[in-house]
């Protein structure tokens, strides 16, 4: 059976998982809930808004690069951006999964203008910087299959020609390594994707004073192929239990970054910081 009839059969919630879903329900359970079981509003903030911007303007001069092995001007590039920023903002940019978007809503210490601005800017540095290198193979690339008895499913930002999996991030920081749920996700595309080598890597748009890129590599061990077979059916086996507990210690517990923190409040007590 496809993954596609199974999504449309399931009726039990972490029936089918992703890296992002696992990663997210390992992180906090209750938020996991928030999101997939109850489907309570989750608007996108304008840094989400900004990096979604990004994506969608180089993941396009990539799919253009496939077909013409080059690479666009940076006047479509800066077009295509603009572009996907109003639809964003909106929230009538599509979705690869069909689902309809909120639009964005701006923390206070969000300047829409300002984060617009600096969006334009990293997406025609990496242009500028990094694209003349890159031979990609495949742009949003669809992948499902089965770990450890649990069907997953995904998409690969980018497959260069080598069977490289190179994703895209906007950071405020240098990332001094690459994250463990990085290696999670690239070593689940490995399992999924025939034709991902094991090799990948992470290119960080620092959007600090002074705006840089920074590429780390990273070759997927056995140890996080073992990681997957693990941890997917474990996930499975813990939603499937009903028990979704908040994770207050966690960095992304807060207002700014979790659009369901009054529901957390009312349900679990206490109080989320800011």
């Amino acid at each position: 059976m496809s993954i596609a009839l199974k999504l449309a059969i399931s009726s039990r919630p972490g029936d089918i998982l992703s890296p992002t879903s696992g990663t997210q329900y390992r992180r906090c359970a209750a938020q996991w809930r928030f999101r997939h079981i109850d489907k309570l509003p989750d608007p996108p903030t304008g840094a989400l808004t900004q990096g979604s911007a990004i994506h969608a303007a180089i993941g396009e001069n990539f799919r253009q690069k496939v077909q013409t092995g080059e690479d666009l001007p940076a006047a479509a590039v800066q077009a295509l951006y603009r572009n996907a920023w109003a639809l964003l903002v909106k929230g009538e940019f599509p979705s690869p999964f069909g689902i309809p978007k909120l639009p964005a809503e701006f923390a206070d210490d969000e300047d829409p203008e300002q984060l617009k601005a600096e969006g334009e800017a990293l997406a025609l540095k990496y242009l500028d910087e990094v694209c003349p290198g890159m031979e990609p193979a495949a742009v949003e690339l669809p992948v499902s299959g089965e770990i450890g008895g649990v069907s997953v499913r995904g998409f690969i930002d980018l497959l260069d020609t080598s069977g490289r999996v190179v994703d895209l991030k906007v950071v405020k920081r240098s990332p001094s390594e690459v994250s463990a749920d990085y290696r999670f996700q690239v070593a689940t595309y490995r399992k999924l994707c025939p034709q991902a080598c094991g090799e990948a890597r992470v290119d960080s748009l620092v959007k600090n004073k002074a705006p840089k890129i920074v590429q780390q590599g990273y070759t997927v061990q056995a140890c996080d192929l073992n990681e997957t077979e693990r941890m997917y059916p474990l996930v499975q086996q813990a939603i499937r239990t009903g028990l979704f507990l908040p994770n207050r210690s966690s960095y992304m517990c807060s207002r700014k970054y979790c659009s369901f923190w009054r529901a957390c409040q009312r349900e679990f007590g206490g109080e989320v910081g800011d």
